[in-house]
């Protein structure tokens, strides 16, 4: 928006009061018809639960160009049936060339905060947006204070420092 971007965001709610999933689109661009994209249509499509792929991926581009951001966080089930990693990994390459597996866990566990999350991905997608690094921490300069303005920053570099 800093930038001149238009900028709509939509979410999908589930039972997220009680610890289910949120789907959320973010779109922007100079011109946006519509809050949730097409069927078909994300250029990026990020899971900050690895499982979380599986519910989004008919938004994957059936060119396969789609770009897949997957965090490695699995979270736990109520019934013990989270999906086989074998069949994660076949859903995955089968409908897209561009698939990342961020590491998200190691840099949870090296600052012992789970809501990282975020910002982790945040700095590791910023090699793949139209934006420039130095607007997006202006806005999370902006966004947070303290403590926790330092947390985010810091994620937000071993984000943007993941291979």
């Amino acid at each position: 928006m800093r930038k001149g971007y238009k900028v709509i965001t939509s979410e999908k709610h589930g039972l997220s009061q009680r610890g289910g999933k949120v789907t959320c689109f973010l779109r922007f661009g100079e011109k946006i018809a519509a809050p949730i994209p097409m069927i078909g249509s994300a250029d990026m499509i990020i899971a900050t639960e690895k499982a979380c792929i599986l519910d989004v991926l008919e938004y994957a581009k059936p060119d396969r160009s789609s770009r897949l951001i997957v965090a490695t966080y699995e979270k736990e089930t109520q019934n013990n049936e989270y999906p086989l990693e074998v069949n994660l990994s076949k859903a995955l390459y089968e409908n897209s060339d561009n698939v990342h597996i961020v590491p998200v866990m190691q840099i949870v566990d090296k600052f012992k905060n789970l809501r990282i999350i975020n910002t982790i991905i945040l700095g590791y997608i910023i090699r793949f947006l139209p934006i420039a690094e130095e607007d997006l921490l202006a806005s999370i300069n902006q966004h947070f204070k303290g403590k926790v303005l330092e947390l985010n920053q810091k994620t937000f570099d071993e984000g943007r420092n993941l291979k």
